[in-house]
């Protein structure tokens, strides 16, 4: 057989030509870092267990540090604010010029009411508000986990009955898969009792700040055997946590 050789425009040749490495290769994310005001830095981690990092996914860990320290940091600030406001007050008085204190005194009263409610914190004052809202947070983790584990517990109930049919037929196939899916459903299991803990060490962490709010607070502990009757006491247990924290948190006013 005859072999005739038709050329191809250099761009087919290059559509059809076998990607080297450079082509497939993945971009390398820049570890971004921010400055603080206060002169450290936060830098980003990455977490290899969801996925090869990237600039997305880095900048991203670096914005949830970033939130909570800057939340922190506001009351600094503006403690920060009224001492410059008061040394520069200071300062011009310290000619002697009698005419600048009303002035002065304007200033300082100025910025006094944007350190208030820092001091209003410190007073106590704010402190309800803070429990109010972190119990109807611990309360909405808990449903969560109570959602999460009574998926698992529903499973978990059904494939018992499944797998006890599928050993009486003596269907291994059947029954290899019916284990395969116990295993994973004891997975969501652990996982939602994993969950639970964040919400104690939360609330042991909050005992300082609800003494001053005159609230006393004590849930759990959720141990369960692994057993279905077990899971379900915990799964009481947990509705009746969340139900006593909310409660708690609707009777805090504002």
């Amino acid at each position: 057989m005859t072999t005739i050789d038709i050329p191809l425009p250099d761009a087919v040749n290059k559509t059809l030509a076998t990607p080297i490495c450079l082509d497939l290769r993945l971009p390398k994310p820049s570890l971004g870092e921010v400055r603080l005001p206060t002169g450290g830095h936060i830098k980003a981690i990455t977490d290899i267990t969801k996925g090869i990092p990237s600039d997305c996914s880095v900048n991203f860990n670096i914005a949830l540090q970033l939130a909570p320290i800057m939340a922190s940091m506001e009351c600094l600030l503006k403690v920060l604010k009224f001492a410059g406001v008061l040394i520069g007050v200071m300062k011009d008085l310290s000619g002697g010029d009698v005419t600048a204190i009303p002035a002065g005194l304007g200033k300082i009263a100025e910025a006094g009411k944007e350190l208030m409610p820092c001091v209003e914190m410190a007073l106590g004052l704010g402190i309800p508000l803070f429990i109010k809202d972190l119990l109807l947070l611990l309360a909405k983790m808990l449903h969560c986990a109570a959602q999460a584990l009574l998926s698992a517990i529903e499973i978990l109930d059904g494939l018992e009955l499944d797998i006890a049919s599928a050993k009486a037929d003596g269907n291994d196939e059947l029954l290899a898969q019916l284990e395969c899916a116990k295993e994973n459903a004891e997975l969501a299991r652990d996982g939602a009792m994993i969950s639970l803990e964040p919400v104690l060490v939360l609330l042991s962490l909050a005992s300082p700040f609800l003494e001053i709010a005159g609230q006393s607070v004590a849930i759990g502990p959720f141990v369960s055997d692994g057993t279905l009757d077990s899971l379900k006491s915990v799964l009481e247990t947990i509705d009746t946590a969340a139900t006593l924290l909310q409660s708690i948190a609707e009777s805090i006013p504002g």
